[in-house]
C-alpha cells in the first residue's frame, strides 16, 4: 500500500472551528474502510495538523478529504520513507 501524508488547515472561521471539533468528537476521525490511519499529528495552536495515511484505493482517500473539505483546507500527498528514496537516488547516480 502507499504513503500519504494529509496536511490540514482549519478554517478560520468560528462556525468551521467549532464543526470540525463536534465531528472529530463524534467520529474520532477515523477514515473510512480503505484508507489506514498510521498516525496524526495536530498543532498546539489548532492552526491544522497532519494525518499519515496508508491507502490504495484513490476513492476511498477522496472519500476521507471530502469529510472534512467542508470545514478544512487539505492537501494530500503520496510520500516515501527514505530507503525508498534512497533506492531511487542510487538508480539515478
Amino acid at each position: 500500500a502507499m504513503k500519504f501524508m494529509l496536511t490540514f488547515t482549519i478554517k478560520p472561521e468560528i462556525k468551521g472551528r467549532d464543526e470540525a471539533i463536534a465531528r472529530f468528537k463524534k467520529t474520532g476521525g477515523q477514515p473510512p474502510k480503505g484508507v489506514r490511519l498510521l498516525g496524526r499529528w495536530t498543532a498546539a495552536d489548532f492552526s491544522g495538523g497532519y494525518d499519515l495515511l496508508e491507502s490504495d484505493d484513490p476513492a476511498a482517500l477522496a472519500g476521507f478529504a471530502l469529510m472534512w473539505s467542508d470545514v478544512m483546507e487539505l492537501h494530500l500527498v503520496p510520500v516515501i520513507e527514505d530507503a525508498q528514496l534512497g533506492a531511487v537516488l542510487g538508480g539515478a547516480a
